[in-house]
């Protein structure tokens, strides 16, 4: 359908939910980390999206397929494969092996959330764009 084509085909909607993805799983690995602060052994987490998109499209950013002679996209398979990976932070640990910082918990936890809130606002600019765009409304 060319509708869905024109809407959907690009890069931003599958960027956009993977930042969701991983910033849900980050908030949720903050919130195992300050639950187990006091529990001897623990090892704080977490997960870098950055990194691993960078990771996920090769180094220097994005790397453009040409899919036909007059068009240049980015390489969908390798968004689409993209999942978070769980690493231990190097921080020191205390005397009873646990390593998890409180106050660089919360900041993570902080950041996470602004960073999702940043997203569905941009998810929810892009869909008034497109409702714009096909009612052919102008926008404040």
């Amino acid at each position: 359908m060319l509708i869905d084509r024109l809407l959907f085909s690009d890069h931003v909607p599958l960027l956009m939910s993977k930042s969701l993805d991983f910033q849900s799983q980050r908030q949720l690995l903050v919130s195992s980390n300050i639950s187990n602060m006091d529990t001897p052994g623990y090892k704080a987490k977490d997960i870098d999206f950055k990194s691993a998109l960078q990771d996920a499209l090769g180094s220097g950013g994005l790397q453009l397929k040409k899919t036909q002679s007059g068009h240049m996209g980015p390489d969908l398979d390798t968004l689409r494969r993209l999942q978070p990976q769980v690493h231990e932070e190097p921080d020191a640990a205390r005397s009873n092996g646990n390593n998890v910082n409180v106050d660089k918990e919360m900041t993570k936890l902080a950041q996470t959330q602004i960073a999702y809130s940043a997203t569905v606002q941009l998810m929810s600019k892009r869909g008034s764009i497109i409702r714009s765009a096909i009612r052919e409304n102008t926008q404040a």
